[in-house]
């Protein structure tokens, strides 16, 4: 079972490879995650997807960095 369903009134993306069970195994910000026992991801939740689209289509070409160069900023 491979579906993918877009639901306009939350503008929420669902992606399911298998049916879905209980809670999901892990929610980052806009991104809820179910995997079984070997680790195998069977869902994915993303709400809100088009702000989520659009976020990553801004940072398609940017690198986040951490530590002592969180702040620094890389120009051509």
């Amino acid at each position: 079972m491979n579906k993918i369903s877009y639901i306009p009134s939350s503008d929420e993306l669902v992606l399911k490879f298998r049916p879905l069970k209980g809670k999901p195994a892990k929610e980052l910000g806009g991104f809820k995650l179910w995997w079984d026992d070997e680790g195998y991801i069977y869902g994915i939740d993303i709400m809100p997807f088009t702000e989520e689209v659009e976020e990553f289509k801004k940072n398609v070409n940017t690198v986040r960095l951490g530590g002592v160069w969180q702040s620094v900023k890389v120009t051509e």
